[in-house]
């Protein structure tokens, strides 16, 4: 059983928390715009980055990017208490609201990191239908037989 790729998850999870960051204190529909796109892009870069399972390095990058956030947060607030400007919230917004802005930014990820796979594939293991590889070595249905 190979480990995860720390380098991959790190960069990736990078990549989440700015969305995070970004987000703080906008409108939920913005929010879960901006969510998702750095998820997507943190999850597609950990599973490019990673050399096996794929959808779990994204998923990985996607909790890593909420730990990143919180060590931000962590900062800020002790930045706020040395007189500095006002710290972010840690959960923003209701509980319900958080759970759901977390759930589909892990989804998303995991999404990232499940698309990374499918395009990194070898060709040797792609599904027997696919259509790329209709027609056979010879090319396309123009190089069949006709039998």
């Amino acid at each position: 059983m190979s480990r995860l790729d720390t380098v991959a998850v790190g960069w990736g999870g990078l990549a989440a928390s700015l969305g995070l960051m970004l987000g703080a204190g906008r409108d939920m529909p913005v929010r879960l715009a901006i969510a998702g796109a750095s998820f997507f892009i943190g999850g597609f870069l950990a599973g490019v980055r990673a050399d096996a399972r794929r959808p779990l390095h994204g998923l990985a990058a996607g909790v890593t990017g909420y730990l990143i956030h919180a060590v931000f947060v962590g900062l800020a607030r002790l930045i706020d208490a040395f007189g500095g400007p006002d710290a972010p919230a840690l959960l923003p917004g209701t509980r319900n609201e958080w759970l759901v802005a977390a759930g589909w930014a892990l989804a998303v990820a995991l999404l990232g990191g499940i698309l990374a796979g499918t395009w990194l594939r070898p060709a040797g293991q792609r599904r027997r239908n696919d259509p790329r590889r209709r027609g056979g070595r010879r090319g396309g249905t123009a190089a069949r037989r006709l039998d």
